[in-house]
């Protein structure tokens, strides 16, 4: 007879369903168009915008369909006042990931850096539509969320993301001017962002245990 885990799944299955997988995808579509495409800072940064707007859509959804062990319609309206309300955090952070990261673009868009970067986007709107899936509404997640506690996960999750990026970028990195800026501060979105992802996936993971 098969081994199941706490939440009914085969020990192989759950480690394909494992949250951390996301955060690993995101990092070897990142990885792959700079060692393979070439791209320089820009794009680094690019992606990273759209990431935190794929986070901020997929927190969205999740408060959309927070349950809380209840009836649909008996949330229907702190749905809609945390929705209202996430909205308009999401563009805050939306805007202060773009206020640090701006001065990449001051030179303007170096668009042969871009060369095949669409698949790339596609390829992480899609890595982030299948977490969402996998890991909040098909394995029951959604039925036990409380609206507030799916939007403000992410907001948790943006804000140490953003405080990392702020003090390594504006006020570590200027301290050693002699270093390649442009590489560094590339290679600190990109670690920054995957140590931050790994993280809360280790604390998705669990969470989904204890359920």
């Amino acid at each position: 007879m098969t081994k199941t885990n706490t939440i009914g799944h085969t020990p192989s299955l759950y480690f394909l369903r494992h949250p951390a997988w996301w955060a690993v995808v995101n990092l070897l579509i990142t990885l792959y168009g700079i060692l393979f495409k070439g791209w320089s800072l820009q794009p680094i940064v690019y992606i990273f915008w759209l990431e935190v707007i794929f986070s901020v859509v997929a927190a969205l959804l999740r408060v959309a369909g927070a349950l809380d062990d209840r009836p649909f319609w008996e949330l229907f309206g702190q749905r809609l006042v945390f929705l209202f309300f996430g909205s308009i955090m999401g563009i805050a952070f939306i805007l202060l990931t773009v206020t640090f990261t701006i001065k990449v673009f001051d030179g303007g868009f170096h668009t042969e850096s871009f060369a095949g970067i669409q698949n790339q986007v596609f390829l992480l709107a899609a890595n982030y539509l299948a977490a969402l899936l996998v890991n909040y509404f098909l394995n029951g997640r959604f039925r036990h969320a409380h609206p507030a506690s799916a939007l403000m996960a992410t907001f948790v999750y943006l804000l140490i993301l953003l405080c990392f990026l702020m003090v390594i970028t504006m006020h570590l990195l200027p301290k050693f001017p002699q270093l390649d800026q442009a590489m560094w501060v590339g290679l600190t979105v990109v670690m920054v962002k995957f140590g931050v992802d790994m993280l809360f996936s280790s604390l998705k993971s669990m969470m989904s245990v204890s359920h």
